[in-house]
């Protein structure tokens, strides 16, 4: 997915976001962002958004002193997806189809993102998912993949969001599959780090690997060998969020056997995908995607 005009505004709004949340001092602010004007106009078109994305909150966390504006929320995202846990959980058992409800569940999970929203609402995320559904479902083609595999990866995006992924990694896990969930390096923004996988409790039921990087999304050139070879020697890959989505969508890093998991949080992924604002998606990677009959 390449960058559109529309893709420079949420650069700067991912700053504003990531200051609010590092209590930057509010009269300096205006001052940052006009200085990272210059490095937004010098930015690589051709480059996925995900990608421009972090080179300038890579500048901004260097100008903040290098440490995590996100750390104190991230933790209480956490904190506050795991009360949902238990509950979530027993759904998932009791409904007739629990890895469908899994999928959706963990899709609800998407809206914990603070690097564009400022508040969330958990609860409501839940109901929606369970009223709404997806706008594109290929659960069906998902499944059918599932019965000739036995390595899956999941490909995580945001803290607070890992603890719903723990559903569909753990029912996936008592499938016998051999479940790998993979996290970010170190920080950028709030996208889940091997801190939160621990804080979480992923790292009890799976094997949880690094990209190699602090990049938003999945770019080839900056995840470590281990983590391209994690998911090339996978049978089937979930990636989670927008940042994943613009990073992978259509390559063939991502194949055939990769299923984009996510919540359309703006117009222009939105417009890619072919739905609304908004929308809900589960679908393949569309390098080769099939029609399902």
């Amino acid at each position: 997915m390449k960058v559109t005009a529309e893709c420079i505004p949420c650069y700067l709004n991912q700053c504003l976001n990531a200051m609010e949340k590092g209590k930057y001092p509010p009269e300096k602010r205006a001052e940052v962002l006009a200085g990272l004007l210059t490095e937004v106009a010098a930015l690589d078109r051709e480059k996925t958004p995900a990608e421009n994305s972090s080179v300038i909150l890579h500048r901004l966390v260097e100008i903040m002193g290098k440490t995590d504006p996100f750390k104190g929320a991230k933790s209480e995202s956490n904190k506050k997806a795991l009360e949902y846990y238990p509950k979530l959980w027993q759904v998932v058992l009791e409904s007739a189809d629990p890895l469908k409800q899994a999928v959706s569940f963990a899709v609800a999970g998407n809206v914990v993102d603070l690097g564009i929203f400022v508040d969330y609402d958990l609860g409501e995320a839940v109901k929606e998912v369970m009223a709404a559904g997806f706008k594109i479902d290929d659960y069906y083609c998902f499944t059918e993949m599932l019965q000739n595999s036995e390595k899956v990866l999941i490909i995580g995006d945001n803290s607070g969001e890992i603890v719903f992924d723990m559903l569909l990694a753990e029912l996936l896990v008592q499938r016998n599959f051999e479940v790998s969930y993979g996290v970010k390096e170190s920080f950028i923004l709030n996208d889940a780090t091997p801190e939160d996988a621990r804080q979480a409790g992923m790292d009890r039921i799976c094997r949880v690997i690094t990209s190699g990087s602090n990049f938003l999304g999945t770019i080839s050139e900056k995840c470590s060998r281990e983590f391209i070879e994690t998911m090339a020697d996978a049978d089937v890959i979930i990636s989670k969020g927008q940042a994943n989505y613009e990073s992978l969508e259509g390559t063939q890093l991502a194949g055939e056997k990769t299923f984009f998991l996510l919540k359309a949080k703006c117009k222009v992924v939105a417009e890619n995908l072919g739905v609304n604002y908004g929308d809900l998606v589960f679908t393949r990677n569309s390098v080769c995607k099939k029609p399902v009959t």
